[in-house]
């Protein structure tokens, strides 16, 4: 096939490389670097995630967020324990049988009593209530938080904080599922005024995360995600989370040869302001999609706080949509079923503007 594909609004997945990526994966190409790790692109990374989580961050980098999360969490448990998670998280609905299979740790889906899209300290309480403690029922393990969530809002600092402190209160750690990671930081850094290092700390480490898996291809890497621990120096549980990850990693496939290749991409789109001002531009397209349906009568389900819109529409404009060549996802969330609109780096706003006449032009 000739020419460039054409933009939908599927996935951040779908969009090609961000040109700062493919900038890095040729310059890592050349001549020899050591494998596994042991390259200066690798160290290099290591700084640059460092210099936004801060100097007690151990940082390793796996290919897939699949990956990332699954061996975070398996390096924080033991098969015994019990995983927390929101009812429509990723962990629970889009990993098929992966966090059992890694972890050999039980799931329990959580499903808020209140606000749809964000679990609360009273939902954790719940789940958690009557609990004997014994061998007959799964031992506390780890909490894991999407941010943003699955439905597109953000757990803020304040909300990260109230879950990190029950949750550590309750014996169990706390992992963040960080896919998007980039557009919770832009999101914040722009709500709160701050820069990017002190938004990523606010949104991890000082609410007392335990773990983040940080992703790089949603936002323009052509694979590549890191898996953050914070705090080894004070925290036991972490302290055994570093030790064991490396072995976790090689044992189960995921440590990669050429290792550089993904290390290259995260350094060079951190180091340069890339990965920032990409998801700066995916927030903001998404906000423009998102106000040009409520203009229509379309309001989203849920508040539009990332890079994703999500929105109930009528059969007929959901079916001329699809007929005119508009791709989205059907999405079921906690108010039924609705499409799921995901802007990337590439989304230009002439692609949200031409949807958004098509919508027009099929509401006659």
């Amino acid at each position: 096939m000739s020419g460039p594909l054409p933009h939908t609004f599927r996935s951040d997945n779908n969009a090609g490389l961000c040109p700062e990526a493919l900038d890095a994966l040729r310059v890592a190409a050349a001549g020899h670097a050591v494998g596994y790790g042991d390259d200066p692109f690798t160290a290099a990374a290591t700084r640059s995630l460092r210099g936004l989580f801060g100097e007690d961050t151990a940082v390793f980098l796996v290919a897939t967020g699949t990956a990332a999360n699954t061996l975070a969490v398996a390096a924080l448990t033991e098969p015994w324990e019990r995983v927390l998670c929101h009812s429509h998280a990723h962990w629970n609905d889009d990993e098929s049988t992966a966090p059992e299979r890694i972890t050999l740790c039980r799931t329990t889906a959580v499903a808020p009593a209140g606000e749809p899209t964000r679990l609360a300290p009273s939902d954790l309480e719940a789940a958690l209530a009557g609990g004997r403690g014994d061998v007959h029922q799964p031992a506390p393990g780890v909490l894991t938080l999407s941010n943003p969530t699955e439905l597109g809002t953000l757990y803020t600092p304040d909300h990260l904080r109230a879950l990190c402190e029950l949750a550590h209160a309750r014996g169990y750690r706390v992992h963040v599922d960080g896919a998007r990671f980039a557009n919770a930081v832009a999101a914040w850094r722009a709500r709160a005024g701050v820069d990017a290092a002190t938004a990523c700390r606010a949104l991890s480490v000082d609410a007392g995360v335990d773990a983040l898996s940080f992703g790089g291809t949603k936002n323009g890497l052509a694979f590549g995600e890191g898996v953050l621990f914070f705090g080894a120096s004070r925290s036991p549980a972490v302290a055994r989370a570093v030790e064991r990850f490396p072995f976790l990693r090689k044992s189960t496939g995921h440590l990669l040869s050429k290792h550089r290749f993904v290390a290259a991409q995260l350094a060079r789109t951190i180091d340069s302001g890339a990965w920032i001002h990409h998801a700066a531009h995916a927030n903001a397209m998404a906000a423009h999609l998102a106000a040009g349906l409520t203009a229509r009568g379309l309001a989203p389900a849920f508040p539009c706080e990332a890079n994703g819109v999500f929105v109930a529409l009528p059969p007929a404009i959901d079916a001329g949509l699809q007929a005119r060549g508009h791709g989205y996802y059907p999405f079921a969330s906690p108010v039924g079923l609705v499409s799921r609109l995901m802007c990337s780096f590439d989304t230009q706003p002439a692609a949200v503007d031409a949807l958004l006449a098509d919508v027009d032009a099929l509401r006659g």
